[in-house]
């Protein structure tokens, strides 16, 4: 009987991480599907049904993991700046600030590109004043002022010029969004039908340079 009772318990964890799979994939793809959703309709105008269309599932999946639209949205916006978070991990005083700096950039822009549609979101609830993301922005600014004493250790260690921390921080974002956000105004200006990762790349490393020597990063 005990190797039937062991089989039996090796089933139902097996299961279970099965189930634990396909959860995080259907969740995955329900944001996902919500992202490009939002980006097309809005909040207002994204339902539902059309989200559920969208990732192919039926709406009662949808349902199952969310209980209401608001719910998805959170859970969109939620994702979105765990991503935001995450590109800019692990910063510590005793880094060279010029090879942090760059690397931020590149990986900024490079998250801006492939997450364009969360770039969009975000851009747009900002500019509708930000109600959803008030939450966040508690958590945010911790992270934040984290990242901030971070550059002021640079600077207290003749790193960098006296810059404050926050509006380099928001020159950073505003200029690399504007990539993304914009991305058709900008190909048009420079007489493309669209960027090629060459242009991506250029500009990317006119970002770096134009910050790194606006701060008087030391070599």
């Amino acid at each position: 009987m005990v190797p039937v009772m062991q089989s039996s318990a090796s089933t139902i964890g097996h299961t279970g991480i099965k189930t634990s799979r396909v959860r995080q994939k259907n969740i995955q793809v329900i944001l996902k599907a919500a992202e490009d959703e939002f980006v097309i309709s809005g909040f207002k105008g994204a339902s539902i049904r059309d989200i559920a269309n969208r990732a192919g599932l039926p709406k009662a999946n949808v349902h199952y993991y969310f209980n209401s639209k608001m719910d998805l949205y959170s859970a969109v916006l939620s994702h979105i700046m765990d991503l935001w978070e995450a590109v800019f991990s692990g910063l510590n005083p005793d880094d060279d600030p010029a090879s942090a700096l760059r690397q931020y950039i590149n990986a900024k822009m490079q998250y801006c590109l492939a997450h364009s549609n969360a770039s969009r979101i975000f851009s747009s609830e900002i500019i509708h004043g930000g109600q959803h993301l008030r939450e966040h922005f508690k958590h945010f600014k911790d992270w934040i002022d984290e990242k901030s004493k971070v550059i002021q250790a640079w600077i207290e260690q003749g790193k960098m010029d006296p810059v404050d921390p926050l509006h380099l921080l928001f020159t950073i974002w505003a200029t690399t969004q504007y990539y993304v956000d914009y991305n058709p105004q900008v190909a048009c200006v420079v007489g493309k039908e669209e960027l090629s990762e060459e242009d991506i790349q250029a500009a990317t490393d006119h970002l770096c340079n134009l910050v790194i020597k606006g701060c008087g990063v030391k070599a």
